[in-house]
């Protein structure tokens, strides 16, 4: 039978302690390292792996924009799903301020454990912008709401297929086998349609996700700039098992 396993994400920022202290002293099974594409000469995530590699601390590393927050939230919240069924810690201290933030939002998205290490000296950049860890502490998360699946599914549709018809998402909805039609009894085109509204399209509309323009008796549905956005960062309940 498979054991759970302690596994972290990290932001990899400025920071070298504030990654692998906490690993090392939560006793960590593996890490998971969310690295800026680009610089070579950026030093920090060599640093790093070198460290956890003479601690024995396993590692993997996925290209994440850490000044970016839908990337941040989207590539924190897929990692923790990738490790469902292991405990999940994220580090909020160890990239920029936009990943604190969008780390935070991914846990409470996916229930998993945020913390903050605080660092006991700062300044000196030849190893980090801070040096050793006086305190780790664990922040306490609240649910949050965010798109269904069926939601997020049709936000990718409406991304790959640029603006279409109601019809065309019922169609789209039929063939994903998408709950606003397949958990419920639609006796008619009408019913279907009203499906289609109350479970996905009003709140996708109320939210700003999408708009609905009028042409001729017809309604397209839009991707909105928010909707797109909002995609980037829930994208993952699309691999959810």
């Amino acid at each position: 039978m498979a054991v759970s396993q302690r596994v972290h994400v990290a932001p990899v920022g400025y920071e070298n302690d504030r990654i692998v202290l906490p690993a090392e002293r939560l006793d960590a099974d593996r890490i998971v390292l969310l690295e800026s594409a680009g610089d070579d000469e950026y030093p920090y995530p060599d640093r790093v792996r070198e460290r956890l590699d003479d601690r024995g601390i396993e590692h993997a590393s996925l290209e994440c924009d850490i000044f970016d927050l839908y990337d941040s939230i989207g590539t924190i919240a897929a990692a923790i799903t990738a490790n469902a069924d292991d405990e999940v810690y994220v580090n909020l201290a160890s990239g920029s301020k936009v990943t604190a933030i969008g780390g935070m939002i991914a846990c409470m998205a996916t229930g998993a454990t945020p913390y903050y290490a605080r660092a006991e000296r700062y300044g000196d950049e030849a190893d980090g912008v801070s040096e050793g860890v006086a305190e780790l502490s664990r922040l306490p998360t609240y649910p949050i709401d965010r798109p269904s699946r069926e939601q997020v599914a049709v936000l990718a549709h409406l991304e790959e297929q640029g603006s279409t018809s109601k019809k065309r998402l019922i169609d789209f909805g039929r063939t994903a086998g998408l709950p606003f039609l397949a958990e419920h009894d639609a006796s008619n085109v009408k019913a279907e349609y009203r499906l289609l509204d109350s479970h996905v399209l009003e709140p996708l509309v109320a939210d700003g996700y999408v708009e609905l323009e009028a042409v001729g008796r017809r309604k397209r549905v839009h991707l909105t700039d928010r909707g797109a956005d909002t995609l980037r960062a829930f994208r993952y309940v699309l691999d959810e098992r």
